[in-house]
């Protein structure tokens, strides 16, 4: 992002005397030459106060990517608006329908979780598995393996991603299973999202793919997946991301404030932060690794910890009992993002927003309450399936 730089006026450029000030000046007795001066020293401060504040860019998706700099948005800012696996509340998850709805909706960022193809592409999926959310079991029936992605030491059957090339899976389907649970939800609303000849609403997208969907439009939420799995596999997942990231001009002064990238593992934020420091870099808890406990706790030590790679946390919401917990953060001068806001729905069984609940609000009002009970406690930004709800939240909250 280019620097709000305030260029001298030629007038101030000489002697700031009475005569150069007020060519007429000279007539002027002593009294009225100070009255003048005073006058003029009045008008200077005001210019400068006001240039000073034409300074301060709008708070856009890409400014309020400056964690790197470990500059906290102030309170004048509006919360970051994240769409999880983009608008997944109402499209698929991980599909360009998903992300191109997000950016209708006005999300700031649109978020990808990255694994890797047998041919060693960055594909935005979820899961290390493929069945949850493609046809891949009618499609390639014979194809399952026993692996152990989540490295707890039981292989679990399934249809990975990394025995699949990009050929193969860009031959599945990863729409229809989310019109098949949730009969409601209609396809007709991304209809609108424009896509490249080439490339189709509902099937897996490569990373670069959406580099150019998004085409800048909004900032990219990157989360590094299962990265140990991936190593033990032969693939280093975080310095593949860093050169497409650079191959695509984001590592520029211009762009990298566009990029986040978040992980559960601090191996991979560590080594993001010797690869490409200039990321922010976002440490997801609890830390999905059996040998720390502990971290789903909030402490000043744990901040301070995470604070030593990375600019912010991503929480689970249910980490924060108060705002206590997001000002230990926030001494440690780390941002908050938690996740998930999606109210009384899961990432796979969604519900009409105007459906009532047993405590005899909407799916709407409850998921709207949600977020303005974390927005009270500071929060910095949040995950969220359902972009457009996030944004009535914020309207509606008082400041």
């Amino acid at each position: 992002m280019q620097r709000f730089t305030r260029r001298k006026s030629p007038t101030l450029r000489k002697a700031a005397t009475i005569e150069n000030l007020f060519p007429s000046a000279k007539a002027l007795s002593m009294i009225h030459q100070a009255a003048l001066l005073l006058l003029f020293a009045s008008l200077l401060m005001n210019f400068s106060g006001a240039a000073s504040t034409a300074a301060q860019p709008p708070a856009t998706s890409v400014n309020k990517g400056q964690a790197a700099n470990r500059t906290r948005p102030t309170a004048s800012r509006k919360p970051l608006l994240i769409a999880h696996r983009g608008a997944s509340g109402d499209a698929p998850e991980h599909t360009l329908a998903a992300y191109g709805l997000a950016i209708e909706q006005g999300a700031d960022f649109v978020e990808q979780d990255l694994q890797i193809t047998k041919d060693g592409v960055l594909i935005c999926l979820h899961d290390p598995e493929l069945s949850r959310t493609t046809n891949v079991r009618q499609v390639f029936p014979e194809r399952f393996t026993k692996r152990d992605a989540e490295g707890k030491g039981t292989p679990k059957k399934g249809w990975y991603a990394v025995d699949f090339t990009l050929a193969e899976i860009k031959k599945l389907d990863a729409g229809s299973w989310f019109y098949q649970l949730n009969a409601f939800a209609a396809a007709d609303h991304v209809a609108s999202v424009a896509l490249p000849k080439t490339q189709q609403l509902h099937r897996i997208p490569t990373l670069q793919e959406v580099i150019q969907f998004v085409r800048h439009r909004r900032g990219l939420y990157i989360e590094v997946k299962d990265y140990e799995y991936y190593q033990a596999l032969g693939f280093d997942m975080v310095k593949m991301l860093a050169a497409v990231l650079q191959a695509n001009g984001y590592a520029t002064a211009k762009r990298r404030t566009e990029i986040f990238i978040q992980s559960f593992s601090p191996a991979a934020l560590v080594k993001m932060k010797k690869l490409a420091p200039q990321y922010a870099r976002i440490q997801l808890l609890p830390m999905e690794d059996p040998q720390r406990q502990d971290t789903a706790q909030v402490t000043a030590a744990l901040a301070k910890e995470y604070a030593a790679y990375a600019q912010g946390v991503g929480p689970a919401k249910q980490m924060l009992k108060s705002a206590t917990e997001v000002e230990i953060f926030h001494a440690a001068g780390l941002l908050i993002h938690p996740y998930t806001f999606r109210g009384a729905t899961t990432a796979m069984l969604r519900k009409p927003l105007e459906e009532m609940l047993s405590d005899h609000s909407s799916v709407r009002q409850n998921l709207i309450a949600d977020i303005q009970h974390y927005l009270a406690y500071g929060i910095d930004g949040g995950f969220t399936d359902y972009p457009a709800l996030w944004k009535e939240a914020v309207k509606a909250t008082k400041p």
